[in-house]
């Protein structure tokens, strides 16, 4: 096997590994949620999260100094993504189905261009519209799929998750820059600290953290190191092992492992059923993000 083959296979496994351990996440949320309140558990899962990407990064961190306007914007973007983000997915993952928060979450590319593309970032093609069609018709079919009687809810979570994935495209747009300047992981360690601090503020305003939501039983705990640490710090920093050794469009080809592994927990963990509709959105969804991932190379 030559250099360049196993560059290539292990970007691939890398890239892989973080999209599944994401959406074996969106599951597990919906398992620890019963012992907790959403901003409890959102502030303590990405807390121990930061923990975990210090401890992979101390180095990165110990060499980096941002200029005071770049601080102020890393801060600012950390708290629109690390607590919009964590905020709207675990609230909303009281009222929807992990597969279809996958679903939702496999949009993020098509958000990122709408978003870059309103504010001239980048160019909007009829390539990228195409794909934006596919991808929102593919969400449609998913989410039309799986109702029951309490439909104001689960629609409900769905466009909570929707509003939380927008506030992650959005940190991807204006971020792009600072990582340039000092490197991914810098940048997100930053932006995750002010993301975790303005979330313990939510919580103590509006959770329990220190009446109850954090006393979990043994389960309890167990899903929350799994959400911390395997579906967090470890996602994240295999992710960026990944765009080391891959192209940004290889490795978004390989986010559909998010939602599959969404779809598969889901089913397997908590039971949610699995429609040949909801498939087929699912492979819409999928096909729009690789869609855009070739338009974007083909620039």
């Amino acid at each position: 096997m030559t250099e360049f083959n196993k560059s290539l296979f292990w970007g691939l496994f890398f890239a892989s590994m973080a999209s599944g351990l994401g959406g074996v996440g969106l599951a597990v949320t919906r398992l620890a949620l019963p012992q907790t309140d959403p901003f409890s558990l959102s502030f303590l899962r990405w807390f121990i999260m930061l923990l975990g990407l210090v401890a992979f990064s101390a180095k990165a961190l110990l060499t980096t100094r941002f200029a005071r306007k770049d601080f102020l914007k890393v801060s600012l973007l950390g708290i629109a993504y690390f607590s919009g983000f964590p905020i709207c997915l675990t609230f909303g993952l009281e009222f929807t189905t992990s597969g279809r928060a996958g679903i939702v979450f496999a949009t993020m590319p098509v958000w990122t261009i709408i978003i870059a593309s309103f504010f001239q970032i980048e160019k909007l093609n009829a390539t990228k519209f195409i794909a934006i069609l596919l991808a929102f018709g593919g969400v449609v079919l998913s989410l039309s799929s799986n109702l029951s009687d309490n439909n104001g809810q689960i629609l409900t979570g769905d466009i909570v998750i929707i509003i939380g994935v927008i506030s992650a495209s959005i940190f991807t747009v204006f971020a792009k820059g600072l990582i340039k300047n000092y490197g991914s992981q810098p940048v997100m360690i930053y932006a995750l600290l002010s993301g975790v601090v303005f979330m313990f503020l939510i919580a103590l305003l509006f959770g329990s953290p220190f009446a109850g939501s954090l006393d979990f039983n043994i389960n309890g705990w167990f899903y929350v190191f799994i959400l911390g640490i395997p579906s967090g710090a470890l996602m994240i920093y295999f992710w960026g092992l990944a765009l080391r050794m891959i192209s940004p469009t290889q490795a978004a080809i390989c986010s559909g492992f998010n939602p599959l592994t969404a779809i598969l927990a889901g089913a397997i963990l908590l039971g949610e059923e699995i429609t040949s509709v909801f498939l087929i959105g699912f492979l819409c969804v999928i096909s729009a993000v690789i869609f855009l991932q070739i338009a974007n190379k083909n620039e």
